[in-house]
């Protein structure tokens, strides 16, 4: 075994390229070696890798509060064939026997090439926040849950970018969609933010991304849902102790 403090890069070789059509989601086959320090190298290895037509993914968070200080937050039921298709698998569906027609998951997009420089992570944030949950946002009321995740490092460079946005529901309209099939079917919901991290516990919630957002949102927001809590409302001595874990200052927007 050697040590990552001795690697300094990893050199592509070469890259098979024959491919008589373009997919929408392409698999690159690498031909990789690692440079240590002092000029040592690794054998030669083949690396399959996914690229998707985006630079990265944006997640976001929609989230208002009620009179009892309860939070809410938005939560998307759409399609996702690859989950759905695990029933063809026979292993997959022994191990994993839930039929998952819908999924249940946070609004969610990917970030164009052509947003970099122009729009940025906000406005693509917005835009997917009409187009999937009916809201019309500034990219300005968009605020950031902290540094982004990679959602397949064993194969993907795809890394996903969290926001939340806070919202009134009342201005709520039906979603646009962007116009493919796969956002035909979905619908969007608000649910109290302790159950629905509950759901990522008990199964239903499966979505990573949708986890970690809720999770950051509690902390953003200074409310800690396993006790029902606000971070003010926290006995001095628990007070004392609590960080905010790089979401910004210690804080608590109330319950207003």
């Amino acid at each position: 075994m050697i040590s990552p403090d001795l690697l300094q890069d990893v050199e592509v070789l070469r890259e098979e390229t024959e491919e008589p059509v373009v997919p929408f989601v392409r698999l690159r086959r690498l031909q990789l070696r690692h440079r240590y320090k002092d000029d040592q190298y690794s054998h030669p290895y083949t690396f399959d890798m996914v690229e998707g037509p985006f630079a990265d993914a944006v997640a976001v968070v929609l989230y208002h509060m009620d009179s009892e200080g309860k939070v809410w937050v938005g939560l998307r039921r759409g399609v996702r064939p690859s989950i759905y298709l695990r029933k063809d698998n026979p292993a997959k569906a022994h191990l994993d026997p839930l039929p998952r027609l819908t999924y249940l998951e946070l609004v969610a997009g990917g970030l164009e090439y052509g947003d970099v420089g122009s729009i940025g992570i906000n406005g693509r944030a917005a835009l997917e926040v009409q187009e999937e949950a009916g809201y019309e946002v500034k990219a300005e009321e968009l605020v950031s849950l902290g540094g982004g995740t990679f959602s397949s490092p064993g194969f993907g460079m795809e890394k996903i970018h969290y926001r939340a946005v806070k919202v009134d529901p009342r201005e709520g309209m039906e979603p646009e969609g962007d116009g493919h099939p796969l956002e035909e079917v979905g619908d969007f919901q608000f649910h109290e933010l302790t159950e629905a991290i509950s759901w990522c516990r008990t199964g239903q919630i499966e979505d990573a991304k949708t986890e970690i957002g809720l999770y950051r949102l509690a902390n953003y927001l200074g409310y800690h849902p396993e006790f029902g809590l606000w971070r003010h409302e926290l006995p001095p001595d628990l007070l004392e102790r609590v960080r905010s874990l790089g979401l910004g200052p210690d804080r608590s927007e109330g319950t207003g």
